[in-house]
C-alpha cells in the first residue's frame, strides 16, 4: 500500500506539470513529448538493470494495457488537462478508474473486493466528492467543458481497464517464474503508449495542427522532465509495484487521493482557491485510506 500512497503524491505533481506543459503546446504534442522523454529514462534503466524481466506473453499484455491505459487514456487526459484543469481532471479520471478497476478485477480476473475494501473505496470517493462540489467555473481553460468532463472519463476508464490487464500479465509472468518489476513494467507500457501516440502525432502533423514551442523551448522541455519523472517514470513504476500487493480498484482508490494533494499544489501553481469543502473533502478521502490500511 505504500507505493500506491507514493504514486498518489507523485501524480499529483504530474498532473500540475502536464497542465503547465498544455499551455505552452498541444494536448497530442505535450503528451508525446513526454512519453518519449519518460521511454528513454525507463528503457535505459530497464535494459541496464533488469534485461531477464521480460516475457514473451506477459509483454504482449503489458503492451495492449500500455495501448489502453496510456495511447487511449492518456490522450483523453491531456485533453482533459487543457479544458478543465489539473484538479477536476484527475479527481474524475481516478474516481472512475477505481470503479472500472475494481470491476475489471472481478469480471476478467475473477478477484472481487470484499464489502469492507468496498467501503473504504467509497470513503475515498465521497471525500473526492465534497472536493468536485467546491470547485468553481473558474476550473474551465479554454475549448468546451462538457468536452473536458467526457475525455476525463474516457481517460479513467482507459486506466481502469489498462491496470487490471497489466495485473493479468504480472499472473502469467509468475505462472512461468519470472518477476516483472515496476520499473520494467511501467517501460513496457508505455512504450506501447508512444506508439499509439506517435501514429496520432503524425496524422496531426501532417494536417499542421501541431503547435511548436517557439521561443519557449527551453520551458518547455524542463515541464516536459517534470512530468515525465513524477508521471511516467516514477509515478507509474511505484503503481505497478503497488498492484503486485493490491487489486486494482484498491491502488486506485488510494492513488486517487491525488486531487486531495493537489488542493495545496493547485494553490501555488494554478491559483485556485483553497475552499472549506475541499479540507473536508480532504479529510474524509485520506480517512477512507486510513480504514483501507487498517484493513490490509
Amino acid at each position: 500500500m505504500t507505493f500506491a500512497i507514493i504514486t498518489a503524491a507523485l501524480f499529483a505533481f504530474s498532473a500540475v506539470f502536464n497542465t503547465r506543459i498544455t499551455k505552452l503546446l498541444d494536448e497530442v504534442t505535450a503528451n508525446f513529448y513526454r512519453l518519449l522523454a519518460a521511454c528513454i529514462i525507463l528503457g535505459a534503466i530497464t535494459l541496464c538493470f533488469h534485461p531477464e524481466s521480460f516475457h514473451p506473453s506477459a509483454s504482449c499484455w503489458l503492451m495492449l494495457s500500455g495501448a489502453v491505459g496510456f495511447g487511449i487514456g492518456d490522450i483523453a487526459l491531456f485533453a482533459a488537462f487543457a479544458r478543465i484543469g489539473s484538479r477536476l481532471t484527475i479527481l474524475i479520471n481516478f474516481s472512475l478508474s477505481a470503479i472500472v478497476g475494481a470491476f475489471a478485477d472481478w469480471l476478467l480476473l475473477n478477484d472481487p473486493i470484499g464489502i469492507w475494501q468496498w467501503t473504504s473505496i467509497m470513503v475515498i470517493l465521497c471525500g473526492l466528492g465534497l472536493a468536485l462540489l467546491s470547485m468553481g467555473s473558474g476550473e474551465m481553460r479554454k475549448g468546451s467543458f462538457r468536452l473536458g468532463i467526457i475525455a476525463a472519463a474516457v481517460a479513467g476508464i482507459g486506466q481502469g481497464i489498462g491496470a487490471t490487464i497489466s495485473r493479468h500479465a504480472e499472473a502469467i509472468a509468475a505462472l512461468s517464474g519470472i518477476t516483472i518489476n515496476g520499473i520494467s513494467q511501467a517501460f513496457q507500457r508505455v512504450s506501447a503508449g508512444l506508439v499509439c501516440l506517435f501514429l496520432l502525432w503524425l496524422w496531426k502533423r501532417r494536417q499542421g495542427a501541431l503547435s511548436q514551442p517557439g521561443s519557449k523551448q527551453n520551458r518547455v522541455l524542463t515541464w516536459v522532465l517534470l512530468a515525465a519523472l513524477f508521471g511516467p517514470v516514477l509515478g507509474v513504476s511505484c503503481f505497478q509495484q503497488s498492484l503486485k500487493t493490491m487489486t486494482s480498484g484498491e491502488a486506485m482508490a488510494v492513488t486517487a487521493t491525488s486531487p486531495l494533494l493537489l488542493i495545496p499544489l493547485a494553490y501555488f501553481f494554478e491559483g485556485d482557491r483553497i475552499r472549506a469543502l475541499s479540507l473536508l473533502g480532504a479529510f474524509v478521502g485520506v480517512s477512507g485510506v486510513i480504514m483501507m490500511a487498517l484493513l490490509r
